[in-house]
């Protein structure tokens, strides 16, 4: 196991070539549609198949926008650069680096450690203006490691207690 690690900031997944393909796909299908449809609007001369091509129409448009739309944002997605990873947080044994206010903890001076559902949170008693919370859902650490191994870090250099609180995921039956 790593005794030193460090967390950056989570970067957003971008859509592939593959969404990119689909969309494409989708919207030229969806266009065909859209011009079948006016050429029956336009060469029907019975009242109700008219009526029926109309609501037709605006269905079609309506999916057309939308894929068009998801298309558009999806090709603008894959077009901004790449993001530099912002680092957020060093564990070494010296101590915890928050990157964020640039602040070196040493082991000895942190009073409390707590992880409560996925959120670090770090207490200086004599020097409150030092205490910090971090997400770790924000961070990068549970693509490195498990909840557990990053437990024993912790536990491997802090050598008081530290208390860990995860809420089970609910089955969402209300009882």
């Amino acid at each position: 196991m790593e005794s030193e690690i460090t967390l950056y900031k989570s970067q957003q997944e971008r859509a592939g070539y593959a969404t990119i393909t689909i969309f494409t796909i989708s919207s030229v299908g969806l266009l065909a549609a859209f011009c079948g449809v006016v050429f029956l609007l336009f060469t029907n001369q019975n009242f109700f198949y008219i009526l029926i091509s109309i609501l037709v129409l605006l269905g079609v448009s309506g999916f057309l926008y939308a894929s068009v739309k998801i298309l558009i944002s999806c090709i603008a997605e894959r077009m901004k650069p790449v993001e530099e990873p912002v680092k957020r947080l060093t564990i070494s044994s010296k101590g915890i680096f928050n990157h964020r206010t640039e602040r070196q903890l040493i082991w000895e001076e942190i009073s409390e450690i707590q992880v409560i559902d996925s959120m670090l949170s770090v207490t200086v008693d004599p020097h409150p203006e030092k205490d910090f919370q971090l997400n770790l859902s924000d961070t990068d650490v549970y693509k490195q490691m498990t909840r557990a191994d990053f437990e024993n870090l912790l536990k491997q250099h802090y050598k008081k207690e530290i208390y860990t609180y995860y809420t089970p995921p609910s089955c969402g039956c209300g009882g």
